[in-house]
């Protein structure tokens, strides 16, 4: 079977239900389970997913990831000891990280990126390795290169006016747009596995930041409009047979207003017989299994 994977970042199961949001239900839908996590951070989870383990008990933890993805910022391995050694003289900042970003010599927004015994080990890595043709389109944890930008922008204007907070979520949006253009030119190519991410709707969560009602009937109407960007991937995919999965990395809890413990899912077949998830670990085995077919 061909497969289409739409991530959706932070699409929660409950305000699914609550919003009336039956658009992202396809055929059939559920939840899983992302709580064992310490981190509930987007691409630990989302290496999770890929990989069927929990990451971090195999050595990616948050502060792992951090240590691995500002070393892979810099251009070069003597300016990242240079920064370290740097960072351990007790005298006033220098400004060299600000500098070298100036010189194109660090990147500012670098991805976050498994190591590679553990990107082996995805289900996209096993699948290329057996001839199937993969396609991956800024997957966290296996190789974005444009959401960290989302990250930072998220912490530097939680206190910023309404209006500029919601230009970034529009900036999403556009990017989302894009992402899925790229990944409809590939279901026409017939690539057996397309898979393609969005930082929405989780940036629009965070920028709402304890939304009023009225910030959350916009937040709605972002979940219609994102929508209605990966429609045309959808029915595309409908239209050459693929096997669509929607699926989330976590959700949002408005109460607590951080992510939940539960992430969403749907398809849109009726899933076989063994399909089985739990957890956000369970999706590897099933996905090669679907793509397989080993339950024909």
């Amino acid at each position: 079977m061909r497969l289409v994977i739409v991530g959706l970042d932070g699409l929660d199961p409950d305000l699914v239900e609550r919003w009336k949001m039956d658009w992202f239900k396809q055929r059939s839908w559920g939840r899983h389970y992302v709580g064992m996590l310490n981190d509930l951070y987007t691409p630990i989870l989302w290496s999770c997913f890929l990989t069927g383990l929990n990451v971090e008990e195999h050595g990616y933890n948050l502060p792992k990831l951090e240590e691995k993805r500002n070393k892979d910022a810099f251009k070069s391995e003597f300016l990242y000891k240079l920064y370290l050694l740097r960072k351990k003289i007790p005298i006033k900042k220098l400004g060299l990280r600000k500098l070298l970003i100036k010189l194109g010599l660090v990147n500012p927004y670098p991805g976050s990126i498994m190591p590679d015994y553990l990107l082996r080990r995805t289900f996209l890595e096993e699948l290329k390795a057996k001839g199937y043709s993969v396609i991956a389109i800024e997957v966290p944890g296996y190789n974005e290169t444009r959401n960290e930008y989302y990250r930072v922008k998220i912490d530097e204007l939680v206190a910023a006016p309404f209006c500029e907070r919601a230009k970034l979520v529009e900036e999403a949006l556009e990017d989302t747009k894009e992402r899925i253009a790229r990944a409809v030119t590939y279901v026409d190519k017939g690539y057996n596995v397309v898979f393609v991410y969005s930082p929405l709707p989780d940036v629009a969560f965070h920028m709402a930041v304890k939304p009023s009602l009225k910030v959350r009937v916009w937040l709605r109407a972002v979940h219609n409009s994102l929508y209605r960007t990966i429609k045309k991937l959808l029915d595309l995919a409908e239209e050459k047979e693929y096997v669509v999965l929607i699926v989330s990395d976590h959700g949002f809890d408005l109460k607590n207003y951080y992510h939940s413990n539960y992430g969403f899912w749907s398809l849109n077949i009726e899933p076989p017989s063994r399909w089985s998830i739990s957890s956000i670990l369970d999706f590897k085995e099933n996905i090669l299994k679907l793509v397989e077919a080993v339950w024909q």
